[in-house]
């Protein structure tokens, strides 16, 4: 079975899924050898005395430029105990968010909880070891090619826990990587290196020339925030950019400034509602009136809601219900025929 690898650079073109294994299909008694055996060029793995014979887990990771990025999900009580290789070879960085779920359901990425998520960064050519059963593991990994200063802040940095206010954005960016990576294009993965070693540099060792070029990334994960409130929230007329103000704790300034460039945080907000009607009236053109969608995403005008509707897609809502159902219409008619 191949191992992991950090050596094999990424293609030009980008993103590209690197490996996709799971231990679910194997005899209970041959899962965890194959998960060492996954593992045995970054880590080695033992076992731990009393753990149950079968071994859990889920893994995948990409590459984009010169980082590796893996997840692993361990959906039993999956106890491990492991250490870094000694006089390794491999000279990366990593960046490790641990979290445990409760009732296999994922965290919220709008927080992070001390008691049941840990954000460390270690050296895996420097001496590391410890047992854990978390439910899932994210990892970034990066080259350690850097120049003299940060190389000298990030030796210290060795086994750190990052600090509380930059752990929750790191936390976040690599949640949002989880989810978004699948479907990134291989064309525009590329550029995603260059945002993220700033955001870990910034995070890990920060100054004032690392977090101004970090402001791309943590801007990107403070939207992403932005949109999840809004779409918990959208159905209340009264919800508005005051609110997401409060609920994302920021400054007014802060959060002007963070929407400024598309047109304001009420238009993002009354995009997020509009685009969130859109996808119910494709999803269901047959289940769900147009006056409906529109008092459930915050319009309680129909004609301000179709008016906006409109405006923001260049059809009307009606149109979009029609064109929706022609789909269905046909889909079926294959189906059938």
């Amino acid at each position: 079975m191949p191992s992991v690898s950090l050596s094999d650079p990424a293609p030009s073109i980008g993103t590209f899924l690197v490996q996709d294994f799971s231990t679910r299909d194997l005899p209970l008694q041959d899962q965890f050898d194959a998960w060492r055996d996954l593992m045995a060029d970054l880590i080695e793995l033992r076992p731990v005395p009393g753990a149950t014979t079968d071994f859990l887990a889920d893994f995948s990771s990409w590459s984009f430029g010169d980082i590796v990025f893996t997840r692993a999900f361990f959906p039993g009580t999956s106890v491990r105990h492991w250490r870094h290789r000694p006089k390794s070879h491999l000279d990366y960085w990593c960046v490790v968010l641990a979290r445990t779920f409760c009732d296999d359901r994922p965290a919220s990425p709008l927080s992070l909880n001390p008691s049941l998520d840990s954000l460390t960064f270690r050296s895996l050519a420097m001496p590391f070891e410890g047992q854990a059963s978390d439910t899932e593991v994210l990892t970034l990994y990066l080259p350690r090619d850097l120049r003299g200063n940060d190389m000298r802040d990030f030796e210290r940095a060795h086994d750190m826990a990052v600090s509380p206010q930059f752990a929750v954005l790191l936390a976040g960016y690599m949640d949002t990587l989880a989810r978004q990576l699948p479907q990134i294009p291989p064309e525009h993965a590329q550029s995603l290196a260059a945002p993220t070693r700033a955001l870990v540099a910034a995070c890990i060792a920060p100054c004032l020339e690392r977090v101004e070029a970090a402001d791309a990334p943590l801007s990107s994960v403070m939207i992403e925030r932005a949109r999840l409130v809004v779409r918990r929230n959208m159905a209340s007329p009264e919800f508005g950019p005051e609110r997401l103000r409060r609920l994302l704790a920021v400054s007014r300034s802060k959060l002007y400034r963070l929407f400024e460039s598309s047109g304001g945080v009420a238009h993002f907000i009354n995009r997020e509602r509009l685009r969130e009607a859109h996808r119910r009236l494709s999803a269901h053109p047959d289940a769900l009136s147009i006056h409906l969608v529109g008092n459930e995403v915050g319009f309680g005008d129909h004609s301000t809601f179709s008016r906006a509707f409109r405006r923001e897609f260049g059809y009307s809502p009606s149109e979009a219900r029609d064109r929706a159902f022609s789909k269905l219409s046909a889909t079926q008619d294959v189906f059938h025929a």
